[in-house]
């Protein structure tokens, strides 16, 4: 974020003495430098609208707190740029309840000094600017959540070590089901049978291990046991994620018993593939082996493996999981439904 270098600091309040008080201990502020503007009017002073993005309003509550919290609620409404501080006597119960209300900070009449006004000032312009940010953005993060939960196919994003970050609506319903994979109470993504989960620990392992390079990409993909139901779950491991947040995998869990019904047609146009190609990728995205596909198709691994090149080649990708997380996240699975 960028630190503003000036910013108003606009006194609401009655008392002139406190006004010139206030100014006064501002005026010493070296960086960022805050001006004061004394506000005797308000109902003036919100009629001109007159508010900058990062300048503060300071209101004093000392006297009728109650009353002057409504004000702090309409001073909201009408000024959606400025953070708001109050200025309390000695009840700092009173602050606090203006934080509760939606007060970025509060200063305590008789404890003022330029570095604590400076300090608290500060702050708040920041948490202010995250919390208009972060209002911001959640329409996009509501979207996108909309977007994953209409995959046909369960998304579980993991960090590195286990701990379950998000999951869409089809994960949920494998989830809850406890049936070959669970959640625990520490969010922490496991497999039911304790071999399979040190299988499923190990894999994650490896997804997120600088040394994965030379490995096959069978070595990314397990199925699971389910004690309720003939077919397994199928999970495909791809890592997500570099720099400053850290890594995490996502894992693409499938049911083989409900194959998930894309269009050939509209992954080969998307991706340029043909259609014996485009028809590889759609039974990578269903959990199905090479080994699979070839004995289904009555084809050598060589056509298979040769089919699978020329995908990657013309995907961009270099792994079968790469495939899968391509064509899930893509235009053709928004259209996508369970066969069965």
């Amino acid at each position: 974020m960028v630190q503003k270098s000036s910013a108003i600091v606009r006194f609401i309040g009655k008392r002139e003495e406190d006004a010139q008080q206030l100014s006064w201990l501002l005026s010493n502020t070296a960086h960022p430098h805050f001006s004061l503007e004394h506000i005797n009017d308000l109902q003036e002073f919100l009629n001109k609208g007159s508010s900058r993005e990062g300048d503060v309003i300071l209101l004093d509550v000392t006297q009728d707190a109650e009353c002057q919290f409504e004000m702090m609620t309409v001073l909201h409404q009408k000024m959606t740029n400025s953070p708001i501080v109050v200025l309390t006597g000695d009840d700092e119960e009173i602050g606090r309840e203006a934080i509760r209300r939606g007060a970025q900070d509060y200063l305590v009449k008789a404890q003022l000094t330029t570095d604590s006004m400076s300090r608290s000032l500060h702050n708040a312009v920041q948490r202010h600017e995250i919390h208009r940010r972060d209002a911001q953005a959640a329409p996009l993060l509501d979207s996108a959540t909309a977007v994953l939960n209409r995959l046909p196919i369960g998304v579980i994003l993991v960090t590195a070590d286990s701990k379950i970050l998000f999951f869409n609506g089809k994960a949920k319903s494998y989830l809850e089901k406890a049936d070959g994979l669970v959640v625990g109470p520490d969010r922490i993504c496991r497999a039911t049978l304790p071999g399979e989960n040190k299988a499923l620990s190990k894999l994650l392992s490896e997804t997120l291990s600088p040394s994965t390079e030379n490995k096959s990409e069978a070595e990314f993909a397990i199925s699971l046991t389910r004690m309720e139901n003939d077919s397994p779950l199928n999970i495909m491991v791809a890592p997500i994620g570099t720099g400053v947040a850290g890594k995490g995998a996502v894992l693409f869990v499938s049911d083989p018993a409900e194959p998930v019904e894309l269009s050939v047609e509209s992954i080969c146009g998307l991706y340029g593939l043909t259609p014996a190609e485009g028809r590889l990728a759609l039974g990578l995205t269903n959990g199905h082996t090479l080994d699979d596909l070839a004995v289904k198709w009555g084809v050598s691994m060589h056509t298979v493996r040769s089919q699978l090149r020329q995908v990657f080649r013309k995907t961009d990708t270099s792994r079968q999981s790469e495939v899968v997380k391509l064509i899930l996240t893509g235009p053709a699975a928004l259209q996508a439904s369970s066969v069965l």
